[in-house]
């Protein structure tokens, strides 16, 4: 064989081992590409066959097809020699275009790519376009990467047909607890309403103890439930349990009740030298305390629960039942309450109102008695605040303020009831649903965009200003049954109501910055009524203000549980207090004695020292240098009249003078020492 032909032979066989490493870079059926994620945004991809639209294919025309490696004069030498050559497996392209055999193929063979039917279009159709990988990205076509969410069920709006006219309001309507026969009400609802009367002798504890008014709102099961899951969140955390024990989370409780009375500006201070506290820091050591604050839990952080407070729901579920349990009244108003909170753990949860004294916080809606009393709360959780009420569709499409009032007349057990809120929650349509659904009467501020047509009977601001104080507009919706009426006062204020009008109107009592006095000026009885009965959830916050329990922590659930507590030591106050007919102790004076029973009820003295560990005698502060070396004061004293034996005269010839020791104490006059033979003490030489 000639060189020439052998030079040939070999060029062939370099050009089929290229054919191999080419063939090698053709991905596999629907293997994922490795430039996709690095490609940029701005180029432009296309979409590609069904078989191989996980990658970006090659460009067939511009390197296969205009390929001939294999071409060439000496095909038969090649023919004969292609058994020596290794076999070169089919890719799913090449077995489409060339279904010759399912492990070889004939290069020779290969037709062009734009003779197949089925290949000679790369633009996508509709039918493979939409087999796209989803969240590849397109110039012309933006890519859905989730599906749409369904839209929420239209409700339409509950509206009314009013007829607004300047008249008498006829549909007055009282409540007393022991007569109710003047209130009409719906059918429906008067079948089902009762007036529950209290009985105070039958469920009220002792008058004289009031640690079980303290339990009534607090029980003792809350006490329990706290205890464990303290525990388990020490084991959670540090893999072991701290061992809390009720008692121990008693007098916790009590040493926190203690300092919203007797306030220093750290709580470490109770425990310190210079301002040591015995009634604090004789209940448990600091470190003790310190460990029980640093573990207090409400709930097990393993029970996964979408609930934004879940971490004190459980807690704060088991209070309001207790608050319900004791609803006594009839007439409540419905605020919202801050809990003062700055941190920043709590997320969207803290809310900002600059109308309060707290202006940061968690906003929680009360509905209170007129004493003060709190009965129901719900704390606000956006979109997630009325996870456990159930609503109508007519009371869904009021809005938020108009729910949150229903999911808290929705508990009201005495029935009928009066309720007074602001004009935040106060509309036409919520008074009447009040109304004709539930039993309960509404009253409230409202504002002027909201009166369903009545403004134009009425007069507007500017001329209402013009008007002399005391002076006033009413307007009847008779079908309805709602009153409007606008009072001129430092400024105006509209009013709305489903049970009392202007009549009667009386005279009170105004200061008048012309006459630089008091002065008489006509009150309409919607207003009287108002302000006779608003201010329970305002008599609440400034209870609770009063004897504020410090306890400041980064994790936002702990103020949280500090607003519950305080509820429940102002609950039991107001109920202690109306048994005993305003003549129990203060406020001051029950809590101090509630921190008394805690520490010490149904403990013997010496149980007590065992389990809280307490320092019997404390280390006495050390004297500051000015008063340890002043030489005054720190000298023997032999006086009778502190209590001291005569010096012995007989014996004081002994040469050591062991039996005078005793005797020498320094003055307690400057530096505080008080010990029998103390360092102060004449040594013997």
């Amino acid at each position: 064989m000639s060189s020439k032909h052998w030079s040939r032979l070999l060029h062939k066989h370099a050009a089929h081992f290229r054919t191999q490493k080419i063939l090698a870079l053709v991905p596999k059926e629907y293997a994922p590409s490795e430039t996709s994620d690095k490609s940029s945004s701005d180029d432009e991809q296309h979409s590609l066959h069904p078989s191989f639209a996980s990658s970006p294919a090659p460009s067939f025309d511009s390197s296969l097809e205009r390929m001939h490696l294999l071409s060439s004069d000496d095909d038969t030498n090649y023919k004969e020699n292609q058994s020596s050559i290794e076999d070169v497996p089919l890719t799913p392209i090449f077995q489409q275009i060339c279904p010759l055999s399912p492990k070889f193929t004939d290069y020779d063979n290969i037709p062009s790519l734009s003779s197949i039917p089925s290949l000679t279009s790369i633009n996508p159709s509709p039918s493979t376009s939409a087999r796209t990988p989803v969240g590849r990205k397109t110039r012309s076509k933006k890519m859905v990467t989730a599906p749409a969410a369904k839209k929420p069920r239209r409700i339409h709006k509950f509206a009314l047909a009013y007829k607004w006219k300047t008249a008498i309001f006829r549909h007055r309507a009282s409540i007393d607890v022991n007569d109710v026969t003047n209130i009409q009400l719906p059918e429906e609802i008067a079948n089902k309403t009762t007036v529950e009367e209290h009985d105070a002798t039958s469920e009220q504890p002792d008058k004289e103890a009031a640690i079980d008014y303290f339990f009534k709102f607090f029980s003792p099961d809350i006490i329990t439930e706290i205890t464990e899951q303290t525990n388990i969140y020490s084991v959670q955390l540090t893999g072991k349990s701290i061992q809390l024990t009720e008692n121990e989370l008693q007098d916790f409780l009590a040493i926190h009740i203690l300092m919203g009375i007797v306030q220093m500006p750290s709580y470490v201070d109770y425990w310190g030298n210079c301002f040591r506290f015995e009634q604090i820091a004789d209940i448990m050591p600091l470190k003790r305390y310190q460990q029980i604050r640093r573990f207090l839990h409400f709930v097990d952080n393993s029970l996964e629960d979408s609930d934004r407070y879940y971490k004190v729901r459980n807690i704060s579920e088991m209070i309001r039942r207790n608050c319900l349990q004791h609803e006594s009244e009839n007439n409540f108003s419905i605020d919202e309450m801050m809990i003062a909170y700055k941190g920043r753990k709590a997320g969207n949860r803290k809310q900002y109102m600059k109308d309060k004294p707290n202006k940061w916080g968690f906003k929680n809606y009360v509905r209170a008695g007129v004493s003060g009393m709190i009965y129901d709360f719900i704390l606000y959780g956006g979109d997630d605040t009325f996870r456990y009420h159930k609503f109508t569709d007519d009371e869904v499409s009021l809005g938020f303020g108009a729910q949150i009032v229903i999911a808290l007349c929705q508990s009201i057990k005495n029935k009928p009831a009066l309720i007074f809120c602001d004009n935040f929650f106060s509309s036409p349509e919520l008074f009447y649903l009040l109304r004709e659904n539930y039993g309960i009467f509404g009253l409230g501020t409202i504002k002027d965009n909201r009166i369903r047509g009545a403004e134009k009977l009425l007069p507007d601001q500017k001329a209402m200003k013009k008007k002399p104080r005391g002076s006033y507009a009413q307007v009847v919706c008779d079908k309805n049954k709602l009153v409007v009426v606008k009072w001129n006062d430092n400024k105006p204020v509209t009013l709305i109501s489903s049970f009392v009008g202007a009549e009667p109107v009386q005279k009170i009592k105004r200061y008048s910055k012309e006459e630089k006095r008091k002065v008489e000026v006509d009150c309409p009885q919607i207003v009287k009524e108002y302000n006779r009965h608003m201010g329970g959830v305002d008599l609440a916050d400034m209870l609770i203000s009063l004897y504020k329990i410090p306890f400041k922590s980064r994790r936002w659930y702990i103020g949280i549980f500090t607003q519950l507590l305080e509820i429940c030591l102002n609950n039991a106050w107001l109920m202690y207090r109306k048994n005993l007919e305003g003549k129990g102790k203060p406020l001051k004076g029950f809590r101090h004695e509630v921190y008394q029973c805690l520490i010490k009820r149904g403990r013997s003295q010496d149980v007590e020292k065992t389990e809280n560990s307490k320092i019997q005698k404390p280390r006495l502060a050390r004297p500051v240098s000015p008063i340890r070396y002043d030489n005054v004061g720190h000298f023997i004293s032999t006086k009778e009249d502190i209590g001291l034996r005569k010096y012995d005269s007989d014996k004081a010839t002994s040469p050591f003078l062991p039996h005078l020791r005793p005797y020498f104490v320094a003055a307690p006059s400057r530096g505080g020492w008080g010990e029998v033979g103390g360092s102060d003490a004449l040594s013997p030489p």
